[in-house]
């Protein structure tokens, strides 16, 4: 693994001890890969790679790109597994790359089998984590750093009250809850949404009071850090377009209906 950014302290060591463990458990494999040769591509995902299937680098480099930003590259000697968030990771070839291809299931299931192979995988996983973490800090700038606080609620409970102001924008990250204007019910919110962003960002007092319908836990962000977050986080972006849009919707949909009574 190679980073584009000064990593954090421990990294080089730490790479070296991932591809010695890497040889070593890779020479213990009871399964054969396949072959796999790809060209430069700007998404791997698109031209020869699957989520199915973990690689082992046997030549050239593969750059990995989150949200279009380089973090590293993947080089010779590197184990791939396959990426768990979807459409988030991109990776990308400047020049060609050889891969040997594995079954990401029959490969787990081989190594787990035995004792020695389960105990090197293990390793593995653990300095690869570490890695990644050393190589984040490094992208992460201490101006944005954020640190959001987690809040539960239970039935029944309060989470923004009509009037005040906003402080904090809140995702909700399980649960549900009531949206409830001048005491009327007008709709409710699920896991994933955002809550109380459109207050903070106009400066203006809750329009809504939010109510716990069941147990909730959130994410509470504070009204600078959330200003943050918007300037650097274009997925958040999206998600707050599309949760206003879910919102006017209903909105629009409830006049219709007040409209047309019966």
């Amino acid at each position: 693994m190679i980073s584009l950014t000064e990593p954090a302290g421990g990294f080089a060591g730490l790479v070296r001890q991932y591809k010695q463990l890497t040889h070593e458990l890779m020479g213990k494999l009871d399964i054969t890969g396949e072959t796999v040769q790809l060209q430069p591509t700007e998404d791997a995902l698109d031209n020869g790679l699957d989520h199915e299937h973990s690689y082992l680098v046997k030549g050239g480099m593969l750059g990995v790109k989150c949200q279009q930003r380089r973090l590293f590259l993947w080089d010779e000697g590197d184990l791939i597994l396959p990426d768990a968030g979807g459409q988030d990771l991109t990776y990308y070839a400047e020049n060609k790359v050889l891969l040997t291809s594995y079954n990401t299931l029959e490969l787990v299931r081989t190594l787990l089998a035995r004792e020695d192979t389960a105990r090197l995988w293990t390793r593995l996983l653990t300095i690869q984590q570490a890695m990644v973490v050393r190589i984040l800090a490094a992208h992460v700038d201490e101006d944005t750093q954020t640190t959001p606080g987690f809040a539960y609620y239970q039935s029944g409970d309060i989470i923004i009250q009509q009037g005040d102001r906003a402080e904090y924008v809140f995702s909700l990250f399980e649960g549900s809850a009531d949206v409830i204007v001048d005491g009327v019910p007008v709709g409710e919110v699920g896991e994933g949404e955002v809550l109380g962003a459109m207050a903070l960002l106009t400066e203006s007092p809750r329009s809504a009071t939010i109510k716990a319908r069941a147990r909730c836990s959130v994410v509470k962000v504070p009204r600078d850090q959330f200003k943050s977050l918007i300037r650097t986080n274009p997925t958040m972006i999206h998600g707050l377009l599309t949760d206003m849009a879910k919102q006017i919707k209903s909105l629009n949909q409830q006049v219709v209906d007040l409209s047309n009574p019966g």
